[in-house]
């Protein structure tokens, strides 16, 4: 069975802008965070208010990037 997570944030922490949609270039929002067994990261699923494209990337690939 797959879990969601609630995506609530606390009051007072920004938004961070998503990647760039692939399709249009504008920033993507994460539509939800699906966790995944065996100790593996969990997957983040972005899509594009614009046009509608989604994005999956492992939680690992988003922190690696952030990192620089």
């Amino acid at each position: 069975m797959l879990a969601m997570r609630n995506l609530s944030r606390p009051a007072g922490h920004p938004l961070t802008a998503g990647p760039a949609c692939p399709n249009c270039g504008r920033s993507m929002h994460l539509a939800r965070i699906a966790p995944r067994a065996d100790d593996l990261s969990d997957l983040r699923i972005y899509r594009c208010g614009e046009c509608g494209v989604s994005l999956t990337e492992a939680a690992d690939d988003v922190a690696a990037a952030f990192r620089g």
